[in-house]
């Protein structure tokens, strides 16, 4: 239970970390990135740039039957809208379908979770309004 509780709190953290840097559009350091990588790597069982050639399909096959399967789903979609800000201009096509497939994970989170989270609704109206 005290190990289930950790997890929980460690995904709610990074995705707040995340969502805070996407909604004032703060760029982190390279320092605080490996460090958040590392985290991620932890939680999700895989670094953050495998994410960049999985399906949200295949994300959210993943997990289940995992306690924490909508935490890791929304820290994936997260991942992804974070990896695709960092992304320059070059990779458009590519930075658009992180965007599109982090948005679609967050949706699903929002749909199929039970938990709402203001800062999760706040996140997908920037997006939706941005296309």
């Amino acid at each position: 239970m005290i190990k289930e509780d950790y997890l929980v709190r460690m995904i709610l953290e990074i995705i707040s970390l995340i969502a805070n840097a996407l909604l004032t559009k703060k760029k982190y350091r390279y320092s605080e990135w490996v460090e958040y990588d590392c985290l991620t790597r932890q939680l999700l069982g895989f670094p953050s740039e495998d994410i960049i050639g999985m399906s949200t399909e295949e994300l959210i096959d993943k997990y289940e039957g995992d306690p924490n399967k909508m935490g890791k789903i929304e820290l994936a979609g997260m991942t992804m809208l974070k990896l695709s800000d960092d992304m320059e201009a070059t990779q458009l096509l590519q930075k658009s379908k992180l965007r599109q497939d982090g948005l679609k994970l967050l949706h699903y989170v929002q749909n199929n979770s039970g938990s709402f989270s203001i800062q999760r609704v706040q996140l997908i109206g920037l997006l939706e309004s941005n296309g």
